[in-house]
């Protein structure tokens, strides 16, 4: 059956929209999601390692620059443990296929609750420091290019996170941010140009990448059909060579046509036989019933009528 890689022809826009390549055949889909989540397990892995070595970076150079604990810090430090954990669970036994998409649903919340701790909020408890717009930006990217391209998500699940995670930001910085007050507007238009940038690339290398897995996915199935199909195909061809010739005589023959040798004359399959009878039978209306019936219901017929005569016989 061809499957191809194409949307579905829902009278729903909404439902076009959020699964522009869902297959036609939820039978396959299913089969695809079970296939793609075993495939971003390690997506998965990478991302939550990524952050694990991050947040541990982003701590010590804290610590090493204020001298003293604070607040960031803090939040970096257990940031770390949580994603230590996290990472520690997807690599133990009672990691199954079925959490994958609740463990990328938590790896989401705690993203952003660390591009949150970048916000421009003073974290220090001091007055004196002066916060920009900019401050948090490169989280915020860095964490929604994550989203789209090594998360296994449904676009429109990343979507809604991106600009949800982009418009806290902008709201929070156009309350918080104090530095530069006469250049605030221009400053929010550079990070709406900034966050509009990474979910256009988001959204657009995931497509690329839905596209290219799925593609990827019936070729990989084609190719079991087939060589499943072509095993069958074998299995039926011994059955017959079985039903109408010796089992010895078979095999051999068998074993020639997967090993073939060249010679200049044909193999000729003849054996010696002591105290053979040979029986000529005429079948009355063979050839209606040969009319009647398919090639392999004929040779079944055949193979038990002349079994019948070899218990005869004996």
């Amino acid at each position: 059956m061809d499957h191809s890689v194409k949307a579905m022809t829902s009278p729903r826009l909404l439902g076009r929209l959020l699964n522009p390549h869902r297959f036609e055949n939820d039978e396959l889909e299913q089969l695809y999601q079970r296939y793609i989540c075993k495939l971003q397990h390690s997506s998965v892995v990478a991302v939550v390692a990524l952050f694990v070595l991050l947040t541990t970076v982003l701590a010590i150079l804290g610590l090493a620059y204020t001298q003293a604990p604070t607040p960031q810090n803090v939040y970096h430090a257990a940031h770390c443990i949580l994603f230590a954990v996290l990472l520690g669970f997807l690599h133990t036994r009672l990691m199954q296929d079925a959490y994958l998409l609740w463990v990328c649903y938590a790896v989401l919340f705690f993203l952003a609750t660390f591009c949150a701790v970048a916000l421009p909020p003073d974290h220090t408890n001091t007055t004196t420091k002066v916060t920009v717009a900019a401050e948090g930006t490169w989280q915020v990217v860095f964490v929604v290019f994550l989203a789209y391209a090594m998360m296994p998500l449904k676009a429109w699940i990343a979507a809604v996170f991106g600009f949800l995670l982009c418009c806290a930001h902008l709201a929070v910085t156009s309350v918080f941010a104090t530095g530069f007050p006469h250049l605030m507007w221009q400053q929010l238009v550079a990070n709406v140009l900034v966050f509009s940038c990474v979910n256009i690339v988001g959204v657009f290398m995931h497509n690329l990448m839905e596209h290219a897995q799925r593609k990827a996915f019936l070729d990989t199935r084609n190719c079991i059909a087939a060589r499943l199909e072509m095993e069958d195909e074998n299995e039926k061809l011994e059955r017959l060579l079985l039903s109408v010739l010796p089992q010895h005589v078979a095999m051999e023959m068998k074993n020639d046509i997967i090993s073939p040798v060249e010679g200049q004359f044909h193999k000729i399959y003849i054996q010696k036989h002591e105290n053979v009878s040979i029986l000529f039978a005429d079948i009355v209306g063979f050839t209606v019933l040969a009319s009647q019936c398919t090639a392999q219901e004929l040779v079944r017929l055949l193979n038990e009528l002349f079994g019948r005569f070899d218990q005869l016989a004996n």
